[in-house]
């Protein structure tokens, strides 16, 4: 499948020198905020679960990358609004379909807000079965919660705006190799936008 990651350039730079990069989660600024820690590891287990376990034991934490970036459109980040870091890339990616985890971004919020995603299709259907889970026992709610989670990873489109999904698919998987990357551009503060030979720094 094709997928595009944003990292900094930095990383760009390491794929080049070593021919593969993973995540070093101690500079992660998500990853020091404990909201992030729990939903993170929640993902990590889902990774490992569907895809299997990191090629080493080095990897303890994914790469983010995007499926459709834009509404229900499967094609690169819109540059001008993705500026992550003031000296950045953004990698197009071509990696086998089983090494990566697709997920709804907007309905990832549920998992990052530790918050039940009751499978409702309307408001009388999301008020009476908030209302059954709010009269579950904490053990209960905990393990319905972590279930509901599950729908975050139907990624098939719908309009509807009740059922609003599969509009911005993020994607993740352990390790990026050179030999995936088909394009790269360098996006840097204050310059224009270019794309570079695959390869060069």
């Amino acid at each position: 499948m094709i997928i595009w990651t944003i990292q900094p350039y930095s990383v760009y730079q390491e794929l080049v020198t070593k021919g593969r990069f993973y995540c070093y989660p101690n500079k992660s600024c998500n990853l020091r905020e404990p909201d992030f820690q729990a939903a993170y590891a929640w993902m990590i287990a889902q990774l490992k679960a569907k895809v299997g376990l990191p090629p080493n034991d080095q990897i303890q934490t994914p790469i983010w990358a995007w499926y459709r970036a834009r509404a229900f459109s499967h094609t690169r980040p819109d540059f001008r609004e993705h500026r992550d870091y003031a000296d950045q890339v953004c990698l197009e990616l071509a990696i086998d379909d089983d090494q990566v985890l697709l997920s709804d971004f907007d309905s990832w919020h549920f998992v990052l807000g530790d918050s039940y995603f009751a499978p409702a299709s309307n408001e009388q259907e999301w008020e009476a079965l908030n209302a059954w889970f709010d009269g579950l026992t904490k053990k209960d709610q905990q393990a319905v919660k972590e279930a509901s989670w599950q729908q975050i990873f139907d990624i098939t489109p719908s309009h509807d705006p009740w059922t609003l999904n599969g509009a911005y698919v993020q994607a993740c998987f352990w390790q990026l190799e050179l030999s995936q990357v088909r394009k790269a551009w360098h996006m840097k503060k204050g310059e224009k936008v270019r794309e570079m030979d695959v390869g060069s720094v």
